[in-house]
């Protein structure tokens, strides 16, 4: 009888040993389901985030691009107004060395007929008007 209580005093402990085992591994297993249910978790904040920041970052993307289509519409509209002035002055410039160029013939034109007028007078009368038209001519051409 001593042996069949020993061999079921061996029996109870080795159950009693193999529940605490059992319990340990629940435990343990608990333990890591519990752990990544927080990683999980986690996880799912920063993945939340990270798609709150695409869409932040895609929304400052089209507004650059909107941004940057405006700025080559301004910067092609300045270089065209920049284009325009240019030949205005260009044009400007040419008139204006045309104008040069008249005011010269002219005053050439207007000298060389006041000495043929005056070949006839006195050469003291002759002089005085070719000097008087001459100052009066290169006035014109310097204003």
């Amino acid at each position: 009888m001593e042996s069949h209580i020993e061999a079921q005093e061996a029996e109870k402990n080795k159950t009693e040993r193999s529940t605490r085992n059992i319990d340990r591994t629940v435990r343990d297993l608990q333990t890591q389901i519990d752990r990544r249910d927080k990683s999980n978790t986690q996880l799912e904040e920063e993945i939340g985030k990270n798609r709150e920041k695409i869409e932040r970052l895609l929304n400052t993307i089209d507004e650059l691009q909107s941004s940057d289509s405006a700025n080559q519409l301004l910067a092609r509209r300045a270089e065209r107004e920049a284009r325009e002035e240019k030949e205005k002055n260009l044009r400007l410039e040419r008139e204006l060395e045309g104008w040069k160029s008249h005011r010269l013939d002219r005053s050439h034109m207007s000298r060389s007929n006041t000495l043929q007028m005056d070949d006839g007078n006195s050469t003291g009368e002759a002089r005085m008007r070719s000097a008087s038209t001459f100052s009066r001519n290169d006035t014109k051409t310097f204003l």
